[in-house]
């Protein structure tokens, strides 16, 4: 008869043995789970082509919209040059067309400066003629005259003046005040149209020797009628008649602006203040 140890080791064999295949394939199954969780290897290359291959696509599309932009900016300027140009051109021919029309205008504009200062001269000098014969009297009360200045001044100017005339009168033609409202601090000149040119000159010699004359307690002013270019041309000679004046020579100014004066036993005459200056320059 087997004795208890043997059987009680043979019992407990088959256990052990099922233990040792439970935990086998425990062991298994364990492996096996830890494989399956496991992520496979990364390759960098892989990687990073990718990555560049991202960069490449983001860096190629914004190249792309900063190009086009570029391009649109490129055909505005383009389209603003060109109708520059266009305008340019167009400038030019109207300038080259314009030159050739003054070419052929500056001549005829010439001819025609020519001629209107010819006829501008012509002008002032008859209107100096239609003066030549008339005075202007200044500083006479307003009204002095009453309503027919002509019949007045025939009696007035021989009496002012006391000068010697036929029947006590000197022949007026017109005579009336210059134009304007009249006021009372300034009266208005005196306009007389005498009818021989002889009494003119008797009339303007006297009032510069009586000077000064007065009237009704003014002093009043006997003066040549003059048109204002010849009133400019004889006072450009001021300054040598300033000179005159101081060397005691007499002189007078002939029509329209000639000056004329007497020096070592010669009569000078001068057109231009110019040369009158330069002349007495030379006696200094």
């Amino acid at each position: 008869m087997p004795s208890s140890k043997t059987a009680k080791s043979a019992s407990n064999k088959p256990a052990e043995e099922q233990n040792t295949r439970m935990s086998m394939l425990t062991s298994k199954e364990a492996s096996q789970g830890t494989q399956l969780h496991v992520p496979p290897a990364i390759n960098a290359e892989t990687l990073g082509a990718d990555i560049s291959q991202n960069v490449v696509e983001k860096i190629s599309a914004l190249m792309d919209k900063k190009f086009e932009e570029l391009s649109a900016t490129l055909n505005n300027i383009a389209a603003k040059v060109e109708a520059n140009i266009e305008r340019i051109t167009e400038a030019e021919h109207r300038i080259s067309a314009a030159e050739d029309s003054m070419s052929a205008v500056t001549p005829r504009l010439a001819e025609l400066e020519a001629k209107v200062r010819i006829l501008t001269e012509k002008c002032s000098d008859m209107e100096g003629r239609s003066r030549r014969d008339n005075i202007l009297i200044y500083n006479l009360k307003e009204e002095t005259e009453g309503r027919q200045p002509v019949a007045f001044f025939e009696h007035w100017l021989p009496t002012l003046l006391n000068l010697e005339t036929k029947r006590g009168i000197i022949k007026i033609d017109r005579a009336h005040r210059s134009l304007g409202p009249p006021r009372p601090d300034r009266p208005r000149a005196v306009i007389i149209k005498l009818h021989n040119s002889g009494d003119k000159s008797r009339i303007l010699t006297t009032a510069r020797k009586q000077a000064p004359l007065t009237y009704e307690g003014l002093t009043v002013f006997i003066r040549q009628d003059i048109t204002a270019p010849v009133k400019e041309m004889r006072r450009a000679f001021n300054g040598v008649c300033e000179r005159l004046i101081k060397r005691d020579v007499r002189f007078s100014m002939r029509y329209p602006a000639t000056l004329t004066f007497t020096h070592g036993g010669k009569t000078r005459s001068f057109r231009s203040p110019k040369d009158a200056l330069a002349f007495l320059d030379e006696l200094d």
